[in-house]
């Protein structure tokens, strides 16, 4: 038996050999360390493009330990995940072309989320043209883009098919598990306290509200996994001891929205159940109006503005939670300052807003001093703390009106889809997708993690699961009517 290579395959390895050391001499002469990753992006194109479903499968499994190589490297990439999903981007573009007919984008067309998105990636193109910095929010819009064609339009497809979901939440689900692991391990040797919660989620997560949004949206998909396992069953078994060690991670992340949002979550389904959930949310966009118009009104904000001298950072939990009741911690004086000046921004730029990616540069200027805290001076560069305000100051009203729009629809479309099913696993997926995007909505309403890579994907993915199965389910319903 011969081990000797065939010819063709022995030129194609000297060939490859000869181009990589090429390569390799090349980014050792003009100092671009970077270039020798060319020849291994060749080879997993090649290999990726055999089977999109695998580089799929990379991105979700990389997602929870994706790191940001900006304090590293100098520059503002998420890796691994971001070079996968422009990677999915290009592929899709591909693949839309030699599958056209058989996708049918007419139908997707016809989706009133799909739609709601449509519309609201057309306005921000017109905002980016009448942005205070068109150069910032451009690079905005390309990044937008490969996060749409990898977590809404490839899974839309995808995830038509029952294993294809299961394997996307498994390749997800192993690697955060792993990483809660770590960091509790982490924490335990400090003891679990509040004021060392940032070290133990480095490098995998910026902070602890980032940590503790992921985790907590993760939490219903593993309670539906649950559901659809046989009781006591082996894989059973695994996800309950999951759930409690992501509950554990939620409680030690000690992020106050975290906690709220596995509630909201249960709650959410709930009202699901009993099909009210489109009524909960209008009840709570008229609070949230009534409060914004009250305060509004005379100047009426500025009786509940922070002593300067009593907001500071608190180094124990139990202090943390009572300044909150009090109004006295530093985190939510910060939200204030950042919330009024979002609103007072917007009374000068309220159709087209400043631009995406421009708040940082344009905010300080509408602050207001009774309300500075101790760390208004904003190292991290962060934006409002607040994703409706967010799309307000960056993108105009029409943005803000659209979002709130998307949130709606999300629960009223789902709640249709979910009672709409017949199978059990579509049910649950559905209720699990539904709860897991109310649990981003909490944490998205005291942040802007929708442009992050960790908690945008999984508000996506949540978006694209109901949208495949009620597409499933359709075509399913169709073929029953011409038998």
């Amino acid at each position: 038996m011969t081990t000797a290579l065939p010819y063709k395959e022995k030129t194609l390895f000297v060939a490859g050999s000869l181009f990589f050391l090429l390569i390799f001499i090349a980014s050792l002469w003009f100092q671009q360390v970077l270039c020798v990753a060319v020849p291994f992006a060749l080879v997993a194109a090649l290999f990726f493009l055999r089977d999109v479903r695998i580089p799929f499968y990379l991105l979700m499994f990389s997602i929870p330990f994706s790191i940001n190589l900006q304090e590293m490297t100098g520059i503002g990439l998420d890796f691994p995940d971001e070079p996968l999903m422009l990677s999915l981007t290009v592929f899709f573009v591909f693949f839309a072309l030699q599958n056209f007919r058989e996708i049918g984008f007419s139908q997707w067309l016809q989706n009133p989320l799909i739609r709601i998105l449509l519309i609201s990636f057309l306005w921000m193109a017109v905002t980016v043209v009448f942005s205070t910095n068109p150069a910032l929010s451009s690079k905005y819009l390309l990044k937008r883009i490969w996060f749409l064609l990898p977590f809404l339009c490839f899974p839309i497809i995808f995830f038509q098919d029952k294993k294809n979901i299961k394997r996307a939440f498994t390749y997800m689900f192993a690697p955060l598990l792993l990483i809660i692991f770590i960091v509790l391990y982490r924490f335990s040797a400090l003891g679990f306290r509040f004021e060392d919660v940032h070290d133990p989620i480095q490098p995998f997560f910026q902070n602890h509200v980032m940590y503790g949004s992921m985790i907590s949206c993760f939490v219903p998909l593993i309670a539906g996994a649950i559901f659809l396992n046989r009781r006591f069953g082996f894989s059973w078994i695994i996800l309950v001891g999951a759930m409690l060690v992501f509950l554990a991670g939620v409680y030690f992340s000690y992020s106050r929205a975290a906690w709220m949002a596995v509630v909201f979550a249960l709650i959410t389904m709930a009202c699901i159940r009993f099909r009210v959930m489109p009524y909960a949310m209008l009840f709570f966009y008229a609070v949230v109006l009534s409060a914004v118009l009250w305060l509004s009104n005379n100047n009426q904000y500025l009786n509940y503005r922070p002593k300067f001298e009593k907001t500071i950072m608190h180094a124990s939990l139990s202090d943390h939670i009572m300044a909150t009741i009090q109004g006295t911690d530093i985190s939510s004086a910060e939200r204030y300052y950042r919330w009024i000046a979002a609103v007072r921004m917007s009374v000068d730029h309220p159709l087209t807003g400043v631009g995406p990616n421009n708040f940082y540069d344009n905010y300080k200027h509408y602050t207001i001093a009774a309300y500075k805290t101790w760390v208004s001076r904003n190292m991290e560069r962060s934006t409002t703390h607040n994703y409706f305000l967010f799309m307000l100051v960056e993108q105009g009203y029409p943005a803000l009106i659209l979002y709130a729009l998307l949130i709606f629809m999300i629960f009223y479309y789902g709640q249709k889809v979910y009672h709409r099913q017949t199978e059990r696993f579509d049910r649950v997926v559905v209720m699990s997708a539904i709860c897991m995007i109310a649990a981003l909505f909490v944490n998205n309403f005291f942040s802007e993690l929708l442009e992050t890579d960790k908690i945008g994907s999984l508000f996506l993915l949540g978006i694209a699961l109901i949208i495949a199965i009620d597409m499933k389910s359709k075509i399913r319903m169709k073929d029953l009517s011409l038998v």
